[in-house]
């Protein structure tokens, strides 16, 4: 387990695993964002994603687990009753309303 950081300026993504050191991106000195190791990036080059990703970590949703009530077919336990990241800005929308009080205030 671990965190990524996150250049939301260049898109540089950097793998830290449980070194939290790094706080500037090394390309263009922006500060980087904390996100959960199991994020994917998207291309450098697809803007529309980026700003999908840029939208949810403003919004308060750094890719962190997000839980919905009752089963879905990822579900091994409660616990583990995780919502799929939204592909769409559309969707991110409506996300980020029904799961507001997952969000993490910063």
């Amino acid at each position: 387990m671990g965190h990524k950081a996150v250049c939301l300026k260049c898109y540089r993504v950097e793998n830290l695993g449980l070194n939290l050191d790094v706080e500037e991106c090394p390309l263009c000195s922006n500060q980087m964002v904390f996100i959960n190791h199991n994020f994917r990036p998207p291309k450098k080059t697809d803007k529309k994603k980026w700003e999908l990703v840029k939208f949810l970590i403003s919004e308060g949703f750094p890719f962190h687990h997000v839980y919905q009530e009752g089963k879905s077919e990822y579900s091994k336990n409660e616990s583990d009753n995780y919502v799929n990241y939204p592909k769409t800005l559309q969707e991110a929308k409506e996300f980020v309303i029904k799961y507001k009080d997952q969000k993490i205030k910063s």
